[in-house]
């Protein structure tokens, strides 16, 4: 694509940036459609002495030749030279949407300025814009007047910026806790049963009430992303297995999903499939079908998004309890880059429908809420997630408890997370995990806690 268009494709883009004034913004427009009555006043003076003395100039020396630069901008409305020079220099001290300003503006003077391309590529790469920067650095390859010393250095940065459009990532985790609660039992240790409408109370046994204990986990995982202009692919795929030293309550878990995103000129569509299984105490115990599809708007810092899932819900063993899920989900996804920090919030509705006319309580529908937090400071990573969810059955749930009353549960939870890394591709990790389910029926009632240390290896 000229390089022309991709200027003309990127202006609207950089309107949008949060560091672009409207002044800002009314300049370029000036530039674009407009001759500058200034510029014919006065003419723009030798650029030379406003280099820096060191190639490659470091930060520091382009800071101190900006504001110079910046004087005599309306001397120089009509040098191409200026304004690469000038977008060298904002690009240089990481005031990128300002970069972009001027390098198109040297662009548009003079399409065949070399030296704003490769600064303007550059600008295009850190801005998020990947797929436009190879474009032009492709472009520069193919020059005839392209000097031989500058060649390798883009032809590796063309080479660098293709593999990011072909990701993978593999993880190994291996930690060691304690839970209170390491067979999810009700925290009560008697259990009242009624009988004719007569309560009864029995005294559980010890296998029935919550076993404490530690354990070790090991959790690999693999990601794969293929990127192009028009659309992305992932996928996840991890296997998790705890060994415990209380009982019979091992378990293994292994679970994938692929998510198909599909971006449009300011917003995103993502479509996910995937599926969940568990073991519990060597028996299967669930399997889970998830489809899902996500319309994400806008390219600000805080993005609105609205999804649709629905799960298919079989238990091993107890196909009486299968049943079919939907939901509809709006959040809200923020992140600030100068804080590095990142925060979700999530809401939506569910209904769960049963296969069998004899399950237990029948249906059942609710609402829940998600937060999730991160923050990056240096080596140190901190993560925070914080749910609540309401459901409620559409009829009596058992004539033996609570002589068939409606089961109603709340569950809350918080997960906290610190890893820290010792090296690049290490880290020594924490997690703190807390649950509480709350409801009107005993057998329901429970809650845990589980801390855990460990280490994590990416590579």
């Amino acid at each position: 694509m000229p390089v022309a268009d991709l200027i003309l494709r990127n202006t609207c883009k950089l309107m949008q940036q949060p560091g672009l004034s409207r002044g800002s913004a009314a300049l370029l427009l000036a530039a674009l459609f407009t001759a500058s009555t200034a510029a014919s006043a006065q003419s723009c003076p030798a650029l030379q002495p406003y280099y820096p003395a060191h190639n490659p100039a470091t930060p520091e020396e382009w800071a101190v030749k900006l504001p110079a630069l910046e004087a005599l901008l309306e001397s120089c409305l009509r040098s191409s030279e200026y304004f690469a020079l000038k977008g060298a220099a904002e690009l240089n001290t990481t005031q990128v949407p300002q970069a972009l300003e001027s390098l198109e503006r040297a662009l548009l003077i003079d399409p065949n300025n070399g030296a704003a391309q490769i600064d303007y590529a550059e600008a295009l790469f850190v801005s998020g814009q990947l797929f436009a920067a190879i474009e032009i650095n492709n472009s520069l390859l193919q020059r005839q007047d392209l000097p031989d010393n500058l060649h390798p250095m883009l032809l590796a940065r063309q080479r660098l910026w293709e593999q990011q459009t072909r990701q993978h990532q593999f993880i190994a985790e291996a930690s060691i806790g304690y839970d209170d609660n390491l067979n999810g039992a009700p925290t009560r240790s008697d259990l009242t049963l009624t009988f004719g409408g007569i309560p009864v109370s029995f005294t559980l046994s010890p296998d029935n009430r919550p076993l404490k204990g530690t354990y070790t986990n090991v959790r690999l995982g693999g990601a794969w992303q293929l990127r192009t202009a028009e659309y992305q692919h992932d996928l996840l795929a991890t296997l998790r297995v705890r060994k415990t030293s209380a009982g019979d309550t091992d378990l293994a878990q292994g679970d994938w999903r692929y998510t198909f995103s599909l971006p449009t000129r300011h917003n995103q569509w993502e479509f996910t499939a995937g599926t969940s299984h568990m073991l519990f105490g060597g028996s299967p115990l669930y399997s889970v079908g998830d489809l899902r599809a996500r319309f994400v708007w806008g390219a600000t810092q805080c993005k609105p998004s609205i999804e649709a899932g629905f799960q298919q819900l079989h238990y091993h063993g107890q196909s009486l309890m299968d049943g079919q899920e939907s939901s509809v989900t709006a959040g809200l996804g923020c992140s600030f880059s100068e804080s590095q920090q990142g925060l979700r919030l999530e809401a939506g509705l569910l209904s769960n429908s049963a296969q069998s006319a004899n399950r237990p309580g029948g249906d059942r529908s609710g609402w829940n809420v998600r937060l999730n937090w991160q923050m990056q400071q240096g080596p140190n990573e901190f993560g925070a997630q914080l749910g609540y969810a309401s459901l409620e059955d559409s009829h009596g749930y058992s004539a033996l408890l609570a002589n068939n009353a409606t089961r109603e549960v709340q569950n809350e939870y918080l997960n906290l997370h610190y890893k820290r890394a010792i090296k690049s591709g290490m880290a020594w990790m924490v997690n703190l995990n807390h649950q509480q389910q709350s409801s009107n029926l005993e057998p329901f009632q429970n809650r845990g806690t589980a801390v855990e240390v460990g280490l994590t290896v990416n590579f």
